[in-house]
């Protein structure tokens, strides 16, 4: 009788030699299984071998190479170590050993777990085993999530590829450093969206400059990366609108954005944002934070881009003072340039004219804007946000002073209800004093656990408030010394210091226009 052997290993060995090199497991796997067809009188007909397989999965080659030749009969017994090694799918335990080997006259041997498809008795067990070998896949997998979650939410980085703009760290293959080459790039994309260039302008730009792709650059790196969209050879805009929404670029490790549907598939599905893992300040940032949340209200906005792939100005930040609905660009027949309410009369009738010239309102956001600035560094006007800071300073020192006083005095009463115990079991205190004693311990310690999560709370709280109050006024000078000294309005001016501004009825005595600054 003819007999396969087939042998699986799961995962490599420490004591392989070279990349081809089959690992000393599988090698006494079939030495095991040669011999007991040298000793049973069976004459091999082949030996296939799956290394760095796992039992479920159904693609293995040498697993379907054996399928097929089985189905073919060109042999009779199939001959494994254990169940397990054959697989660890019910399924397909139950689709060949119980169905398909039987139709196609093969039998199926196991030596250690002496599984015998001969033997008729043998099916409960052969089921059995079977389902214990799927449980434990399943507790495998669970717990290789949970180890790699873990390792998540510390912040290490586990993938097998690291974000563009980033490589591994020699020493730690946890820990990402920049990429100075790449990082430029990212810079580069994050400066011109942020000068007004939508995300096609920008795709153009790094195409017509010749940048690489972040596939193409890793291939060139000799990485082995493998894209699963088509396009690798141009910049897309889904491309740029993925690296300037990515929080890696400031530092945070993100993780966790798809994830596989089922231990037994390798399909992957897309993870909101509420369920990825992010670990702030894990590694070194190359955008800096303010230009990253400047760049994601931008995105917030919706803003078009003109056809040039351009942003206009204003875009996105003129609103009708009466209606609310926003102004749109427009040009007549000369070549005026203007906005519009869409709700005026002339569109749909439901709101007076409030329109205003392209020019005039340039003019009018460039005087505002350098008067702000002005402002600004008259220091017989100091800012309340100073005031802020300095107040919420004093009210964070006293609740740490106090936080310090509780703590002490909680380590005093577990010090005492120690005491209290030695002394009860020493006899130097009888029952009933012992229990008043404690009773009225554990009341004071929960009364000052009380107070101690109150002051965690509000110091929390005080600290965060600080965060934004020091934010707020470090970015607003940053803005105001970056552009000090502008001589022409552009959109990263007007969207650094305008939230928004309303437009009054263009033909009331005085026309309204009604900044709402940013700071």
């Amino acid at each position: 009788m003819k007999v396969a052997i087939y042998c699986r290993l799961s995962r490599e060995d420490d004591d392989k030699l070279h990349e081809n090199d089959e690992s000393e497991s599988i090698q006494n796997q079939k030495s095991m299984l040669i011999n007991y067809a040298i000793e049973n009188n069976l004459d091999i007909y082949n030996i296939y071998c799956d290394e760095d397989y796992s039992g479920i999965d159904s693609a293995r080659p040498e697993f379907n190479r054996l399928l097929g030749d089985a189905k073919q009969h060109k042999f009779d017994i199939v001959l494994c170590k254990t169940q397990s090694r054959f697989t660890r799918d019910m399924e397909i335990v139950e689709k060949y050993l119980h169905n398909k080997f039987i139709e196609w006259n093969i039998r199926f041997v196991s030596l250690v777990d002496h599984v015998d498809t001969l033997d008729k008795g043998n099916k409960k067990s052969r089921q059995i085993n079977g389902l214990v070998n799927e449980w434990y896949l399943e507790d495998l997998s669970e717990n290789i999530r949970k180890t790699f979650d873990s390792k998540r939410q510390q912040g290490l980085h586990i993938g097998s590829f690291v974000c563009y703009g980033y490589m591994r760290d020699e020493h730690n293959k946890n820990k990402i450093v920049i990429d100075k080459e790449a990082a430029e790039v990212v810079k580069l994309i994050y400066n011109l969206y942020e000068q007004g260039n939508g995300v096609t302008k920008i795709a153009e730009k790094l195409n017509e400059d010749g940048i690489l792709t972040p596939t193409k650059y890793k291939l060139s790196k000799g990485l082995n990366f493998k894209n699963q969209g088509k396009n690798i050879e141009y910049w897309t805009e889904s491309t740029i609108t993925k690296i300037l929404k990515n929080e890696i670029y400031i530092g945070n490790m993100v993780q966790g954005y798809n994830r596989k549907i089922s231990y037994k598939s390798k399909k992957r599905v897309s993870q909101p944002k509420s369920k990825r893992i992010i670990v702030p300040n894990t590694h070194e940032p190359i955008i800096k934070k303010e230009q990253f949340y400047k760049v994601q209200e931008i995105f917030k906005s919706k803003t078009r881009s003109c056809k040039n792939g351009e942003v206009h100005l204003f875009a996105n930040k003129l609103v009708c003072k009466d209606c609310g609905n926003k102004l749109y660009k427009c040009k007549n027949d000369r070549g005026y340039i203007y906005f519009s309410c869409k709700a005026s009369k002339k569109l749909y009738g439901t709101c007076t004219p409030h329109s205003i010239g392209y020019e005039n309102l340039k003019n009018l956001l460039t005087e505002k804007i350098k008067e702000k600035i002005l402002a600004y560094y008259d220091f017989d006007n100091i800012s309340d946000d100073l005031f802020v800071i300095q107040e919420n300073q004093n009210k964070l020192k006293l609740l740490e002073e106090k936080k310090t006083i509780l703590t002490q005095d909680m380590e005093n009463i577990n010090k005492a209800i120690k005491e209290l115990y030695l002394n009860k079991a020493n006899g130097k205190i009888d029952e009933s004093s012992f229990n008043d004693l404690n009773s009225s311990f554990l009341s004071d310690k929960q009364a000052k656990q009380n107070e101690l999560n109150q002051i965690e709370i509000s110091l929390a709280n005080l600290k965060e408030k600080e965060l934004n109050s020091k934010f707020i006024q470090e970015q607003k000078e940053r803005i105001i010394n970056k552009f000090k000294d502008f001589k022409e309005l552009d959109y990263n001016i007007v969207n650094s210091f305008i939230d928004y501004i309303e437009i009054g009825d263009k033909f009331k005595k005085s026309q309204d226009v009604i900044i709402h600054w940013n700071f």
